[in-house]
Parts: structure tokens; C-alpha cells; sequence
């Protein structure tokens, strides 16, 4: 009974790591931050026997690297594009407005929908404004990238330790 329960448990794990790997692709689901709290939870309850503490510290470094660059690589984009504070600061906001009008698509359309007006209001030129949202989309996109490696990667840190 025992081993059927650990089977079952451990396959539940394996389901929330995928739907969370899923959730880096798509931002309506948590993504690697609930990664880690799976796994770490796992741990915890298995008394970091297959999963060791040393791995909980290499994936905890992963989540925090690749679950916050979608934060800090945005903004980075967008002042690579010659964003101002201000846009930034209304690219957030609309970030925010957009994730509960359009859930799924609404963060980053209200992200750049914010760059945008921010820097027309600031500039009263497209072009910058463009160039601006451009960055912001592209940081968004490199973030995406790396969250979802980073999702695979603690992932197969997590099977390698439970299954091998």
C-alpha cells in the first residue's frame, strides 16, 4: 500500500511539474515558481531523501534566476528600446489592468500597450514609441525562452533524483 501511495504521489508531482512547464508558455498558469514549490514540498515531506538538499539548491538558484527574469528582462528590453521610467512605470500598470481584462494575453498586451502610450505621451513620436514596446516584447520573449529552460531543467534535476 505503501508503494502504490508513493507511485501515485509521485506521479501527481510529475502531472504539476508539466502543467507548471506548460504555465511558462502560458502566463495565466504559474510556471517555475511553482515548479520549485513541488518540488521543494516534495522534499520536505520525503525528508530530502530522494530529492537531496543539494539539488533543492541548484533548482531553488534556477527558479529564482530564470522565474524572476520575466520582471527584469522586460524592463531591460524595454530601456534597450529607450524607454523612460515613466513608460516603464505605465507599462506596468497596464500589465497589471491586463491581466484582469484579458486573462492569458493580457499581461504582456497591456505590458506594451502602456510602453506604447507612455512614450507617445512623453515623445508624441510612433517611432519611439515603437521601438520602445518592441524592446519590452522582446525581453518578454527571451524571458519565456528562459523559463521554460529553466523549467526543463529542474524538471529533469527532479526526475533524474526521484527516479535514478
Amino acid at each position: 500500500m505503501a508503494q502504490l501511495f508513493e507511485a501515485f504521489s509521485t506521479g501527481f508531482v510529475i502531472f504539476l511539474l508539466l502543467l507548471s512547464l506548460v504555465g511558462t508558455l502560458i502566463p495565466i498558469i504559474p510556471g517555475v515558481l511553482l515548479m520549485w514549490v513541488v518540488v521543494f514540498l516534495y522534499a520536505l515531506v520525503d525528508g530530502f531523501t530522494a530529492v537531496s538538499a543539494a539539488s533543492i539548491i541548484v533548482i531553488s538558484l534556477i527558479a529564482l534566476f530564470t522565474g524572476t527574469s520575466d520582471i527584469w528582462l522586460t524592463l531591460f528590453g524595454a530601456k534597450k528600446g529607450g524607454a523612460s521610467i515613466k513608460s516603464m512605470l505605465v507599462g506596468t500598470l497596464g500589465a497589471i489592468a491586463g491581466s484582469f481584462l484579458f486573462p492569458i494575453v493580457g499581461t504582456i498586451a497591456g505590458y506594451i500597450a502602456g510602453l506604447l502610450l507612455g512614450e507617445y505621451w512623453q515623445h508624441g513620436d510612433w517611432e519611439i514609441a515603437k521601438k520602445a514596446g518592441f524592446g519590452g516584447l522582446t525581453g518578454w520573449g527571451i524571458a519565456t525562452i528562459i523559463q521554460f529552460i529553466g523549467g526543463i531543467f529542474i524538471f529533469v534535476i527532479f526526475l533524474w533524483q526521484v527516479i535514478f
